[in-house]
């Protein structure tokens, strides 16, 4: 038989199919069959299964197309999969990949098993761009048979829709059978490893037993046991010679650490290498070699490393060790090209001279081992530079000096002893002159910049009694604008009652602003306009003001100050109505007045607090 009979559909009653062993090509004319329960077609020479053939076949729970030659599955089939189907068998066929939108069931709450095993399979594919959302629902899941196949790495979960590494929680009912596979454990492993000891703490089934099949070193090694030994370590990618790894040189990308190996100690180089692996966290190992310099013989710099190495790879550089050749001087500009490399070890080399420029490297960062010289004065720097006796890294660096037929440590010699001349009396006078009025300049600066606003209140008093200010009738509408918080009732009621009409009986000219602005127009506008054509300034401070949230308020004290500042005439008065201390007011330039003891408090009698009032303010009519 070469394909289904074309009249199964006179048979729309039948509930189980089974045409194995025959010679069936194609199975597409069986959506009729509603009331199908299995399907059984294996050893058949099916080669091509489209994702709408099980349509509308609701109770369909059995597929078996085992030991068929299908090579192709369109994607969606089981994704979409709205019946009750149980098992779908493609094993033993020819496939080589396999859709996500295939594995996963989202519109089925359960399956028992999805068996692909003993295929070709090499990867796992989303060719409908599939993606997993917050609501996505995979039901409880089943069994995913993937053994026997030809997949050599785990697939990068966010290319297979799961672009949130924690949506993968989704598929703990579901068990993934991917033993028997060529699975290679190297560096591309180590970010599945890493994520899947989260789960491996959590509950273990047989079928997580994946065994490595290279490198040779990982053979027949249980992926698992790396795990959970805590060995990811051993999860590396050796790099050859087309990855731009030195001849004789071993090159290697270790993820757990973050590193790019190069390894190429005792290999009997007299030069540095031409290229380097072109990664940014590179380790250089050229300790145990004949190099006598730490340039190329073609000193230049070009992108394709053929000049100078270290010059080139400096910012990829992580660590250098030229440790135990025969280097003799340490180049000044590449010591700065070299300023953020971790370590540098230079130690038994010829090296004897330590150039100034090391100062900007910490000397915990290189190793240059002992060092020894005829020292003179411009040395004196070493003396701050080295680390002291009982630093950690005191012996990475040792300079020693020759003195009398001796070797002495630099940190124990004197000026004296580096050849440094003494300052004479005058010099040593000048410096100390020039000290003291350093710190007397900063000293005032610094109080001149913390009692600024103290100042400026005390200056400007002193201004106005020398020069008499004189202040025209006409210059300004209003004597007084009072700023208080008007949530206050007490306030209020005493503004209103005694405070105002005290004032109007003087024959002053007084704003309220709860009581004078008009209806509809913008505040802050009234405000400015209103400020603007005042003398005096009356602000009450209370509690609730500093933690109003009518912001208006705060604009009213910002205002003041801005007139006061910017008009002699003007004065502000500040009434202590919740006698605050210095420290609970926010504003700096009213914190000034209480620091002053420039204020009026409200422990005194009604009579002597408006009376005092009364004597700080402006009055045109004086100076008319």
């Amino acid at each position: 038989m070469k394909r289904l009979p074309v009249n199964l559909c006179d048979f729309t009653g039948i509930i189980q199919i089974d045409f194995s062993y025959n010679e069936i090509k194609r199975v597409d004319n069986i959506v009729c069959l509603k009331s199908l329960d299995s399907l059984k077609l294996h050893h058949n020479e099916i080669e091509y299964l489209r994702n709408n053939t099980f349509i509308g076949m609701k109770y369909l729970r059995n597929i078996d197309l085992s030991y068929n030659r299908l090579r192709y599955i369109e994607p969606g089939l089981l994704l979409n999969m709205a019946a009750s189907l149980l098992n779908f068998d493609v094993s033993h066929n020819l496939l080589t990949t396999v859709d996500i939108t295939n594995i996963l069931w989202e519109n089925q709450p359960a399956f028992c098993e999805t068996d692909f095993s003993f295929n070709k399979v090499t990867s796992i594919s989303n060719e409908l761009d599939w993606t997993c959302k917050t609501k996505s629902n995979f039901g409880y899941g089943g069994y995913v048979n993937l053994s026997n196949n030809k997949l050599s790495y785990f697939v990068k979960f966010s290319e297979i829709g799961f672009r949130n590494f924690f949506f993968l929680g989704k598929l703990l009912s579901y068990g993934f059978d991917l033993r028997e596979n060529n699975w290679i454990c190297d560096c591309n492993m180590y970010l599945f490893t890493l994520k899947s000891s989260i789960i491996l703490n959590m509950l273990h089934r047989n079928y997580f037993e994946v065994t490595c099949h290279s490198p040779p070193e990982l053979k027949n090694v249980l992926l698992i046991d790396i795990i959970k030994s805590k060995s990811l370590d051993r999860l590396i990618c050796n790099l050859t010679i087309a990855d731009r790894c030195p001849p004789k040189c071993h090159c290697f990308y270790q993820p757990s650490k973050l590193r790019t190996v190069i390894d190429c100690s005792r290999t009997g180089r007299s030069g540095l290498p031409s290229a380097l692996p072109l990664r940014t966290d590179l380790e250089i190992d050229l300790s145990s070699n004949k190099l006598s310099s730490m340039l190329n013989k073609n000193h230049e710099i070009n992108t394709n490393g053929n000049g100078n190495l270290l010059y080139y790879y400096s910012k990829y550089i992580q660590k250098l060790d030229l440790s135990n050749n025969k280097i003799k001087a340490i180049p000044d500009d590449l010591i700065f090209k070299l300023r953020n490399v971790s370590l540098i070890n230079l130690s038994k080399n010829e090296i004897t001279n330590t150039p100034r420029f090391l100062q900007i490297l910490n000397p915990c960062q290189i190793y240059i081992g002992d060092v020894v010289k005829h020292c003179k004065c411009k040395d004196l720097w070493l003396q701050n530079w080295l680390p002291s006796f009982q630093s950690k890294c005191f012996n990475t660096t040792r300079v020693y000096c020759k003195y009398h037929n001796e070797k002495v440590h630099i940190l124990n010699m004197t000026s004296h002893d580096l050849g440094c001349r003494l300052y004479n009396a005058y010099i040593l006078c000048l410096n100390i002159s020039l000290a003291v009025a350093v710190f007397i300049v900063t000293v005032s600066s610094l109080s001149i910049y913390t009692f600024r606003f103290e100042l400026f209140i005390m200056t400007r008093k002193f201004l106005k009694y020398c020069k008499g200010v004189v202040i025209p009738s006409d210059a300004y509408a209003y004597d007084i604008y009072i700023s208080c918080n008007e949530n206050d009732v007490y306030l209020r009621h005493w503004l209103t009652s005694s405070f105002v009409p005290f004032l109007q009986e003087k024959k002053l000219s007084v704003f309220l602003p709860y009581r004078d602005c008009q209806i509809g127009r913008l505040r802050e506008e009234e405000t400015i306009d209103i400020m603007s054509t005042s003398l005096n300034f009356v602000i009450f401070l209370s509690e609730d003001c500093e933690s109003s949230t009518e912001m208006w308020i705060k604009k009213e004290w910002k205002y003041a100050w801005y007139n006061y500042r910017y008009d002699i005439n003007r004065e502000i008065i500040v009434i202590n109505y919740d006698m605050l201390d210095y420290q609970d007011v926010t504003h700096k330039y009213l914190r000034a007045f209480l620091k002053m003891n420039s204020f009026i408090n409200l422990k005194k009698k009604d009579k002597l607090i408006k009376e005092e009032m009364y004597s700080r303010l402006q009055i045109k009519e004086q100076f008319v």
